[in-house]
């Protein structure tokens, strides 16, 4: 019984924790707004100046996942698949999944144009935060 009190607890952490996207410490952009942010994860968006941008999503079931793409994008889960699925016949491919918030904070270090979201509480002086969520 206390595991499980405590398993409700991080999760309920993880859900009122707010998240920030993060990019490569020499990635052009300082600051970005949601709409830019919808811009680019909804692939209408593919460059900053000349580096090629590349968003990076956690897995669908994710709690952080899903308050970006409410927060951020402004659908749900099926209007996100409809979106996608018109999108594939015009050769456009969702962002990048990787399997955790972990892969992501390591990808968005490696890669110049690479930008993603995590907690506030992974960020790290090896990345830059561009945007901060406001629950």
């Amino acid at each position: 019984m206390r595991i499980f009190l405590i398993l409700i607890g991080v999760i309920m952490g993880l859900i009122a924790e707010d998240f920030v996207v993060i990019a490569n410490k020499n990635s052009p952009i300082t600051t970005i707004g949601k709409s830019e942010l919808k811009s680019i994860y909804l692939k209408k968006r593919r460059f900053w100046n000349e580096t090629k941008l590349v968003a990076l999503n956690l897995p669908p079931n994710n709690t952080l996942r899903q308050n970006f793409e409410k927060d951020i994008l402004e659908m749900n889960p099926s209007q996100l698949e409809t979106y996608w699925m018109k999108q594939h016949y015009s050769g456009h491919r969702p962002p990048y999944r990787l399997k955790s918030m972990k892969s992501v904070l390591l990808f968005v270090k490696k890669v110049k144009g690479a930008i993603g979201y995590i907690p506030y509480s992974l960020a790290s002086k090896d990345v830059k935060i561009i945007y901060r969520s406001t629950h």
